[in-house]
């Protein structure tokens, strides 16, 4: 039966700061966190150990299956095909044949059920493991709120999830509005897409089409950029695609002897406004110039400085958010957004080019953002406020050997020509720290887990829960030094709680 939990608005009713692991974060069945408060714990999570599993029902969508889609898939695969098959939700007919592509499956077993689509997976452990990756790095999976109304039609819950969300006509038409306000572009240069990586993937594959009818086939990875994007670019490429990775978003010499040696056949540059996890602005300024004078596009990330606080559409033919961050704020929903600027010379091709790898939002998703979008400037004036205090407080700590934000030395510079105003750092802040890990992160009483960009401030070692392969070896920690990233380092998403509460919490440890 669902349960009928309604998650808080705001952070502040709310203790987050004494959860078990495996609780989720926030308390809707529809949460994209969970808490997990030890570092074993996280460990555990990142590996599988069956006694965190077992505690850990879920965690984020696209790296676990939401027990709602398991109910789902068990039932459908009963109805349609044999029981032992596994079986994944896909978002349309078009990204299930894009995915048996991917994954060799040669003769695919479908069934329609409107809002998506069944794939019975082959008995072949290769092929089901490229399947069940192409889903999470391109996003092309079913959100829980699908899966819920699914169950509820067939009588396996008896109710929706309470929640508030937008009730009026066209929420889709709201939100792409309001997301279209925050960066200064028309309703009609925003797309949708039910998770931020199905709208990296977008662009790049589409961007990708009209770069290749020019014979152009590499790109640009400018920066250490989040995992799943390096997953889409290395992985996921056409055939006779390249990619070269310049790590540090600082390095523009680099990048422009590259393009001197490879200017004809380089496609694109992609990048982050700031870097995730090290808060490296790049010179947008000298990018855009770049690009232009070698005929390639640029597309920005700008998740983590978001649309409150810096201004990156003149500069990028391409701008995506993923929208389950600040922008919803509630860690309750999967969503993103890819806006295309007006002025840029792929404009009027790409959004023909994008709709074929985009998989439109759930409806109710919407719904939820909508309502959400209404109280983005306001969650982001706060968080700014919280993260130049926190800052200041982080300085003088003895356990803190370095603090990585937006404004920090060698990139500053950098930010500031893109930020809208003076003290709009935006919410992450990540700590190297002179002691060990644990003694730090385990007794800190603040919630602990996967995901950014929520109201309640979250803490969580970056690298364990995105590169958990390399953190575990010394070859691995290693190379992840030798791009300037300390394994340990922890990463602060701010929230908006009292900043004297967030600093008495982390003094206790520090």
């Amino acid at each position: 039966m669902a349960l009928a939990i309604a998650p808080p608005e705001s952070s502040e009713t709310t203790d987050y700061c004494a959860l078990p692991c495996g609780v989720r974060m926030p308390s809707s069945v529809h949460a994209v966190s969970v808490s997990l408060p030890t570092l074993d714990d996280l460990i555990g999570y990142e590996t599988g150990v069956a006694s965190v599993m077992a505690r850990t029902p879920q965690g984020y969508p696209r790296f676990h299956v939401h027990p709602y889609i398991s109910k789902l898939t068990r039932l459908v695969g009963g109805d349609n095909f044999r029981p032992e098959q596994p079986i994944l939700a896909v978002s349309s007919q078009r990204a299930a044949a894009e995915l048996c592509g991917f994954a060799g499956i040669a003769e695919p077993m479908l069934a329609d059920l409107g809002d998506f689509v069944a794939l019975a997976l082959p008995d072949a452990p290769a092929a089901i493991g490229r399947a069940r990756a192409f889903l999470q790095h391109t996003g092309h999976g079913i959100s829980s709120r699908c899966a819920e109304d699914f169950l509820i039609r067939h009588k396996v819950l008896t109710q929706r999830q309470a929640e508030t969300a937008f009730l009026g006509a066209d929420p889709a038409g709201k939100a792409r509005a309001e997301i279209a306000q925050l960066y200064g572009a028309d309703a009609g240069d925003v797309a949708l897409a039910n998770t931020g990586m199905n709208a990296i993937y977008a662009a790049y594959r589409g961007l990708g089409r009209i770069q290749a009818a020019e014979g152009r086939h590499e790109w640009v990875q400018f920066g250490w950029l989040f995992m799943d994007t390096i997953k889409i670019i290395e992985k996921l490429k056409p055939a006779g695609t390249r990619s070269h990775v310049i790590a540090s978003p600082l390095d523009l010499d680099r990048l422009e002897n590259l393009l001197r040696s490879r200017g004809g056949s380089i496609a694109g540059i992609f990048t982050e406004t700031p870097s995730n996890p090290l808060l490296q602005t790049p010179d947008v300024e000298r990018l855009r110039r770049l690009a232009d004078r070698y005929d390639c596009a640029l597309v920005i990330d700008a998740t983590l400085g978001t649309p409150v606080n810096v201004d990156v559409l003149p500069w990028a033919d391409v701008v995506v958010e993923s929208l389950t961050k600040y922008a919803s704020g509630s860690a309750d929903l999967m969503m993103g957004a890819l806006i295309v600027n007006r002025r840029s010379r792929y404009a009027g091709r790409l959004a023909a080019e994008i709709g074929e790898f985009l998989a439109a939002p759930y409806e109710r998703d919407v719904r939820r953002l909508a309502h959400r979008l209404a109280g983005y400037r306001e969650r982001m004036h706060r968080v700014n406020q919280n993260t130049m205090a926190l800052v200041e407080f982080f300085e003088g700590r003895p356990s803190v050997g370095r603090v990585r934000w937006a404004y920090q030395p060698g990139s500053r510079s950098n930010y500031e020509k893109i930020h809208r105003g003076p003290q709009a750092p935006g919410g992450i802040i990540t700590l190297e720290l002179t002691c060990p890990l644990a003694t730090i992160y385990d007794p800190l009483r603040l919630p602990k887990g996967p995901t950014l960009g929520v109201e309640f401030t979250l803490i969580g070692p970056y690298l364990y829960h995105s590169h958990y392969d390399l953190v575990s070896t010394e070859e691995g920690r290693s190379h992840l030094r030798s791009h300037g990233l300390d394994p340990d380092l922890l990463r602060v998403s701010v929230g908006i709680e009292d900043p004297r509460w967030l600093e008495r919490s982390f003094a206790q440890v520090m």
